[in-house]
């Protein structure tokens, strides 16, 4: 039986016949769309459409690396671990019979269910919990301080991964919407790390390592102080271009994290560290605008080059292994920022400290009681000292 043989022959005068015509021309529409399945209906699928997908069908590896492709740099640094956890199972480079989770990589996405995602999302924090285990053993020989995991951050990140998947998916048609496996999984509680600043104690300690040791020292200050001032993410260092930092508007340009999209931001900072940066790009070696800010020293045999995110890594390494409190703490670029933040909040209010957090707001009191970048560099200013020409100007707001 085809859905063709149910139609009657419309007939003007007879009502019900014609109410029978409507509904039959919707649910062929509702099986055009991927929203019907025809064999519950006890109908024959067309032959080019044989399941639910509104375009062409595709695997779950498929999918996962078109979803990489669609990624930013940051947000694939943290999907992407759980994209190839889906689609290869685990551990990765296993052969299929030695894998403890086998993975959807040969699954069509439209035949993977809830149910399925459920049970890659319990291996996700097996897997996270014998991570945290090794790890703990490493920290214990070396005599550093030991971290717990209860796996919760590591399930959070899948979740998001595989979100964000099967949205491509329903975005290029080869599942409907109303079929998406992944929205109907329970996202674990992200942690709420600390916004409490830094004691000051802990702050010169932390300079005193990064203005005194490593290969390269004014590097590593000139970065602390480019997050503290500017709050500025780990993206937005490795973004910062030549041509990014205004010196008569006294900004620096952020590029940092999105879905598949990036956030641009001209973020106020005081005079000082505008030109600050500027001679510091100049000085090794950046001419053109497009040129990166944050350059390694370079030697008599190798030019300076732009850092990458293994600087970073670096600075924070040596601050963590130098420092007790600091390892403990895990410190990084991240928690700086959140301690820039925090200084921020302390010297204004929650919407001068979420504007230059470049946090999104939430709810339309939020919305509306958003903070002016006037105010933003008014506050940076009133902290860091220097000057900004947004504070001479009666036409900023």
């Amino acid at each position: 039986m085809t859905l063709t043989t149910l139609a009657p022959s419309p007939d003007d005068n007879d009502p019900i016949a014609q109410q029978l015509v409507a509904q039959v021309a919707t649910m062929r529409t509702l099986l055009a769309q991927g929203l019907l399945n025809p064999a519950a209906l006890g109908l024959a699928a067309p032959a080019h459409r044989p399941t639910l997908v509104p375009g062409e069908r595709i695997t779950v590896r498929d999918l996962a690396t078109k979803t990489r492709l669609g990624l930013s740099e940051g947000t694939l640094r943290t999907y992407g671990t759980y994209l190839c956890f889906l689609a290869d199972g685990w551990p990765a480079a296993a052969a299929p019979a030695d894998k403890l989770y086998p993975g959807l990589g040969d699954r069509f996405a439209d035949d993977v269910l809830a149910a399925d995602l459920e049970e890659a999302l319990r291996w996700v924090g097996r897997r996270a919990a014998l991570g945290a285990h090794r790890r703990a053993e490493v920290r214990q020989h070396i005599g550093r301080h030991v971290l717990g995991s209860d796996g919760k951050g590591a399930e959070y990140n899948a979740v998001g991964a595989w979100r964000a998947m099967f949205r491509v998916a329903v975005k290029n048609r080869h599942l409907a919407k109303g079929f998406d496996p992944s929205q109907e999984i329970e996202k674990p509680q992200r942690l709420k790390g600390s916004r409490l600043p830094l004691e000051q104690a802990q702050m010169d300690q932390l300079w005193a390592v990064v203005e005194n040791t490593g290969d390269d020292p004014e590097l590593d200050a000139l970065l602390c102080t480019t997050i503290l001032v500017s709050g500025a993410r780990r993206e937005g260092l490795t973004n910062l271009t030549l041509g990014g930092v205004d010196l008569d508007e006294c900004t620096i340009l952020l590029i940092e994290k999105g879905m598949g999209r990036k956030k641009k931001v001209h973020q106020p900072v005081p005079d000082w560290l505008a030109r600050d940066l500027h001679e510091f790009a100049e000085a090794r070696g950046a001419v053109r605008p497009d040129d990166k800010v944050f350059r390694t020293r370079g030697t008599v045999a190798k030019a300076p080059k732009p850092i990458t995110d293994r600087r970073l890594d670096y600075l924070f390494q040596r601050v963590q292994t130098s420092l007790p409190w600091a390892d403990k703490k895990q410190v990084t670029a991240h928690v700086l920022r959140h301690h820039s933040v925090a200084v921020i909040q302390a010297a204004s209010r929650s919407a001068v400290s979420q504007e230059f957090a470049r946090h999104e707001p939430e709810g339309t009191h939020a919305l509306y009681g958003r903070a002016t970048p006037k105010e933003v560099a008014r506050v940076v200013v009133q902290v860091y000292g220097g000057d900004h020409p947004w504070l001479h100007r009666e036409d900023t707001d």
